[in-house]
């Protein structure tokens, strides 16, 4: 059975952006762990852009603090951006709302 997750890994002046998109649960959150520790890799800061993540479970909070830890660990700054109402949801079900640095951008469009 395929997943319903994307990712897709942006560059930036300064930041690289992990997009990811779609659900996120014991099957996928495998592949999100794996990207998310590459990306790590060569940049000073990594935003997590989560908007688009429909679904996520305990398995993906999981993975989600292994990457702040991960970057914590490589010295580079790590911010969960725009979370979807349901992972905010998710995210403050686990009181994880002060762990996090969470960055919101608005977009027009």
């Amino acid at each position: 059975m395929t997943t319903n997750l994307e990712l897709h890994i942006e560059d930036h002046p300064g930041y690289r952006i992990l997009r990811v998109e779609g659900d996120v649960d014991m099957r996928s959150s495998v592949s999100l762990r794996d990207n998310l520790r590459d990306a790590l890799d060569g940049t000073p800061m990594l935003k997590v852009d989560l908007q688009s993540v429909r679904y996520l479970d305990s398995s993906g909070i999981a993975v989600l603090i292994q990457g702040f830890k991960w970057a914590k660990h490589k010295q580079v700054e790590y911010c969960l951006l725009n979370p979807s109402k349901q992972v905010r949801a998710v995210i403050e079900l686990a009181m994880l709302q002060n762990f996090f640095e969470i960055e919101t951008t608005k977009e027009d469009g």
